[in-house]
Protein backbone atom coordinates (compact mmCIF):
# COMPACT_ATOMS: atom_id res chain seq x y z
CA UNK A 1 0.00 0.00 0.00
CA UNK A 2 1.36 3.55 -1.08
CA UNK A 3 0.07 6.99 1.18
CA UNK A 4 1.10 10.41 1.17
CA UNK A 5 1.85 10.44 5.12
CA UNK A 6 1.97 13.33 6.65
CA UNK A 7 3.01 13.10 9.86
CA UNK A 8 3.19 9.54 12.79
CA UNK A 9 -0.10 10.01 13.94
CA UNK A 10 -0.60 7.53 16.98
CA UNK A 11 1.14 4.23 18.53
CA UNK A 12 -1.18 1.66 19.11
CA UNK A 13 -0.62 -0.76 21.29
CA UNK A 14 -2.89 -3.79 21.30
CA UNK A 15 -2.57 -5.86 24.88
CA UNK A 16 -4.71 -8.66 26.47
CA UNK A 17 -5.39 -6.51 29.12
CA UNK A 18 -5.44 -2.51 28.46
CA UNK A 19 -6.95 -1.88 32.44
CA UNK A 20 -2.92 -3.70 33.92
CA UNK A 21 -1.17 -1.92 31.02
CA UNK A 22 -2.55 1.27 31.42
CA UNK A 23 -2.39 1.27 35.63
CA UNK A 24 1.60 0.63 34.47
CA UNK A 25 1.66 4.01 32.60
CA UNK A 26 0.29 5.99 35.21
CA UNK A 27 2.57 4.89 37.65
CA UNK A 28 5.39 6.06 35.16
CA UNK A 29 3.23 9.61 35.30
CA UNK A 30 0.93 9.62 32.03
CA UNK A 31 -2.60 10.99 32.39
CA UNK A 32 -4.69 8.84 30.22
CA UNK A 33 -8.84 9.29 28.99
CA UNK A 34 -11.76 7.87 30.96
CA UNK A 35 -11.70 4.01 32.00
CA UNK A 36 -14.74 2.35 30.40
CA UNK A 37 -13.98 3.60 26.94
CA UNK A 38 -12.18 1.93 24.07
CA UNK A 39 -9.22 2.63 23.56
CA UNK A 40 -7.92 4.24 26.42
CA UNK A 41 -5.60 7.07 25.06
CA UNK A 42 -2.67 9.26 26.50
CA UNK A 43 -2.90 12.58 24.59
CA UNK A 44 -0.09 14.64 23.86
CA UNK A 45 -0.43 18.29 22.59
CA UNK A 46 0.30 18.12 18.71
CA UNK A 47 2.57 19.66 16.43
CA UNK A 48 -0.18 20.01 13.82
CA UNK A 49 -3.69 20.67 15.01
CA UNK A 50 -4.95 18.89 12.94
CA UNK A 51 -2.64 16.07 13.45
CA UNK A 52 -3.08 14.30 17.21
CA UNK A 53 -0.19 12.76 18.77
CA UNK A 54 -1.46 10.24 21.09
CA UNK A 55 -1.07 6.78 22.28
CA UNK A 56 -3.58 4.46 22.24
CA UNK A 57 -4.57 1.02 24.60
CA UNK A 58 -7.01 -1.47 22.29
CA UNK A 59 -7.83 -4.94 23.83
CA UNK A 60 -6.23 -7.79 22.04
CA UNK A 61 -3.63 -10.26 21.07
CA UNK A 62 -0.41 -8.05 21.65
CA UNK A 63 0.82 -6.17 19.06
CA UNK A 64 2.39 -2.52 18.72
CA UNK A 65 1.47 -0.89 15.25
CA UNK A 66 2.34 2.86 14.14
CA UNK A 67 -0.50 4.53 12.97
CA UNK A 68 0.30 7.03 9.63
CA UNK A 69 -1.81 10.20 8.72
CA UNK A 70 -2.80 10.85 5.49
CA UNK A 71 -4.68 13.48 3.71
CA UNK A 72 -6.98 10.74 2.18
CA UNK A 73 -8.35 8.08 2.75
CA UNK A 74 -11.34 5.50 2.34
CA UNK A 75 -11.63 2.77 5.20
CA UNK A 76 -13.55 1.76 8.35
CA UNK A 77 -15.06 4.77 10.33
CA UNK A 78 -14.53 4.12 13.88
CA UNK A 79 -16.50 6.21 16.55
CA UNK A 80 -15.27 6.70 19.99
CA UNK A 81 -17.13 9.08 23.06
CA UNK A 82 -15.19 10.04 26.35
CA UNK A 83 -16.73 12.36 29.13
CA UNK A 84 -14.30 14.79 30.76
CA UNK A 85 -14.39 15.63 34.28
CA UNK A 86 -17.08 18.49 33.74
CA UNK A 87 -19.23 16.50 31.93
CA UNK A 88 -18.60 17.26 28.61
CA UNK A 89 -18.50 14.85 25.71
CA UNK A 90 -16.01 14.02 23.75
CA UNK A 91 -16.79 12.48 20.45
CA UNK A 92 -13.99 11.27 17.89
CA UNK A 93 -14.29 9.76 14.32
CA UNK A 94 -11.48 8.30 13.02
CA UNK A 95 -11.18 6.43 9.37
CA UNK A 96 -8.72 3.49 9.54
CA UNK A 97 -7.21 1.63 6.75
CA UNK A 98 -5.53 -1.82 6.09
CA UNK A 99 -2.79 -3.12 8.04
CA UNK A 100 0.59 -3.36 6.05
CA UNK A 101 3.93 -3.86 6.57
CA UNK A 102 7.11 -4.64 6.43
CA UNK A 103 6.70 -2.88 10.09
CA UNK A 104 3.37 -3.49 11.43
CA UNK A 105 1.54 -0.11 10.37
CA UNK A 106 -1.66 1.58 8.95
CA UNK A 107 -3.39 4.77 7.74
CA UNK A 108 -5.47 7.34 9.49
CA UNK A 109 -7.41 10.40 9.01
CA UNK A 110 -9.33 12.46 11.67
CA UNK A 111 -12.68 13.60 11.21
CA UNK A 112 -12.43 14.72 14.52
CA UNK A 113 -8.75 15.55 15.58
CA UNK A 114 -9.69 17.91 18.41
CA UNK A 115 -10.55 14.78 20.82
CA UNK A 116 -7.58 13.64 21.28
CA UNK A 117 -6.73 17.36 22.18
CA UNK A 118 -8.11 18.35 25.11
CA UNK A 119 -7.03 20.35 28.00
CA UNK A 120 -7.29 17.99 31.13
CA UNK A 121 -5.97 14.81 28.69
CA UNK A 122 -2.98 16.50 27.42
CA UNK A 123 -1.45 17.49 30.39
CA UNK A 124 0.57 14.99 32.55
CA UNK A 125 2.14 14.49 35.99
CA UNK A 126 5.44 13.30 34.38
CA UNK A 127 5.44 16.72 32.73
CA UNK A 128 5.44 15.24 29.37
CA UNK A 129 4.90 16.86 25.81
CA UNK A 130 4.31 15.27 22.90
CA UNK A 131 6.08 11.89 21.41
CA UNK A 132 8.88 12.67 19.34
CA UNK A 133 9.90 8.94 17.91
CA UNK A 134 9.31 5.55 17.78
CA UNK A 135 12.37 2.85 17.94
CA UNK A 136 12.59 0.19 15.83
CA UNK A 137 14.82 -2.92 15.81
CA UNK A 138 15.52 -4.64 12.42
CA UNK A 139 17.91 -6.86 11.01
CA UNK A 140 18.59 -4.86 7.88
CA UNK A 141 17.37 -1.35 8.83
CA UNK A 142 18.55 0.40 5.59
CA UNK A 143 16.29 -2.14 3.80
CA UNK A 144 13.25 -1.93 6.34
CA UNK A 145 13.66 2.22 5.97
CA UNK A 146 13.27 2.14 2.34
CA UNK A 147 10.57 -0.32 2.46
CA UNK A 148 8.62 2.09 4.44
CA UNK A 149 9.74 5.11 2.77
CA UNK A 150 8.66 4.13 -0.30
CA UNK A 151 5.18 3.22 1.29
CA UNK A 152 4.40 6.14 3.17
CA UNK A 153 6.68 8.86 0.59
CA UNK A 154 8.42 9.72 3.48
CA UNK A 155 12.58 11.05 3.62
CA UNK A 156 15.11 8.32 4.73
CA UNK A 157 18.38 9.36 6.46
CA UNK A 158 21.34 6.88 7.47
CA UNK A 159 21.88 9.06 10.85
CA UNK A 160 24.87 5.86 11.43
CA UNK A 161 25.79 2.84 11.05
CA UNK A 162 23.06 0.64 12.29
CA UNK A 163 20.54 3.48 12.36
CA UNK A 164 18.38 4.98 9.86
CA UNK A 165 16.07 7.60 10.51
CA UNK A 166 12.24 7.79 8.64
CA UNK A 167 10.53 11.07 8.72
CA UNK A 168 7.10 12.27 7.56
CA UNK A 169 6.13 15.46 9.98
CA UNK A 170 7.31 15.87 13.45
CA UNK A 171 7.18 12.50 14.78
CA UNK A 172 10.37 10.72 13.76
CA UNK A 173 10.73 6.43 13.33
CA UNK A 174 14.41 5.11 14.40
CA UNK A 175 15.28 1.81 13.30
CA UNK A 176 18.04 0.56 14.33
CA UNK A 177 20.01 -3.06 14.31
CA UNK A 178 20.14 -5.51 17.41
CA UNK A 179 23.77 -4.58 18.04
CA UNK A 180 23.61 -0.94 17.37
CA UNK A 181 20.37 -1.02 20.20
CA UNK A 182 21.79 -2.80 22.22
CA UNK A 183 24.80 -0.91 23.11
CA UNK A 184 22.64 2.25 22.83
CA UNK A 185 20.56 1.37 25.36
CA UNK A 186 23.00 -0.67 27.47
CA UNK A 187 21.96 1.25 30.67
CA UNK A 188 18.62 -0.55 30.74
CA UNK A 189 19.94 -3.95 29.42
CA UNK A 190 17.67 -3.75 26.40
CA UNK A 191 17.38 -7.04 24.69
CA UNK A 192 16.40 -7.24 20.72
CA UNK A 193 13.23 -8.73 19.76
CA UNK A 194 13.38 -12.45 18.62
CA UNK A 195 10.82 -11.08 15.71
CA UNK A 196 11.94 -8.78 13.43
CA UNK A 197 11.28 -5.56 12.35
CA UNK A 198 9.38 -4.79 15.84
CA UNK A 199 8.93 -1.71 17.44
CA UNK A 200 10.01 -1.30 20.83
CA UNK A 201 9.79 1.79 22.29
CA UNK A 202 9.17 5.27 22.26
CA UNK A 203 11.27 8.80 23.02
CA UNK A 204 8.75 11.57 24.40
CA UNK A 205 9.89 15.18 25.06
CA UNK A 206 9.31 16.16 28.31
CA UNK A 207 9.73 19.63 30.56
CA UNK A 208 12.13 18.76 32.99
CA UNK A 209 14.01 15.73 33.56
CA UNK A 210 14.79 16.19 38.33
CA UNK A 211 10.96 16.57 38.78
CA UNK A 212 10.72 13.59 36.63
CA UNK A 213 13.33 11.33 38.53
CA UNK A 214 11.61 12.30 41.85
CA UNK A 215 8.01 10.90 40.65
CA UNK A 216 9.66 7.73 39.19
CA UNK A 217 11.27 7.65 42.73
CA UNK A 218 7.96 7.99 44.46
CA UNK A 219 6.37 5.37 42.32
CA UNK A 220 9.14 2.44 42.55
CA UNK A 221 9.43 3.04 38.81
CA UNK A 222 13.05 1.70 37.84
CA UNK A 223 14.73 3.93 35.34
CA UNK A 224 18.47 4.75 34.04
CA UNK A 225 19.92 8.66 33.57
CA UNK A 226 22.08 8.74 30.81
CA UNK A 227 23.83 11.67 28.77
CA UNK A 228 22.04 14.86 28.43
CA UNK A 229 19.82 13.88 31.37
CA UNK A 230 17.70 10.99 29.61
CA UNK A 231 15.54 9.58 31.50
CA UNK A 232 15.03 5.64 30.21
CA UNK A 233 12.06 3.46 32.06
CA UNK A 234 13.02 -0.16 30.58
CA UNK A 235 10.89 -2.07 28.81
CA UNK A 236 10.28 -4.86 30.90
CA UNK A 237 8.41 -2.06 33.17
CA UNK A 238 5.86 -1.08 30.37
CA UNK A 239 5.05 -4.43 29.19
CA UNK A 240 8.11 -4.72 26.51
CA UNK A 241 8.06 -0.81 25.66
CA UNK A 242 10.86 1.42 26.66
CA UNK A 243 10.11 4.87 27.18
CA UNK A 244 12.96 7.27 26.96
CA UNK A 245 12.32 10.90 27.89
CA UNK A 246 14.12 13.54 26.55
CA UNK A 247 14.04 16.73 28.86
CA UNK A 248 13.28 19.89 26.85
CA UNK A 249 14.76 22.30 29.19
Amino acid sequence: MKVSARDIDHLSIATPDPGALAMKLQQVGFNLTPEGVEPRCICFQPAEDDIPNYIALIEADLRVAVAVNVIELDGEVQEHSWETDDGYEVEAEVIVGEMDGPLPWFPVRHQLPEAFMEPEWIVHPNGALGMLAVHVVSDDPPETAKALGEQWGAITEDLFDGCTMIQTGAVEVLIWSPSVYQAEYKSVEAMAPEHKPMIVGIAVAVERSRPLQALLRANNVPFALTEGDRVVVPAEQVDGLMIEFLPQN
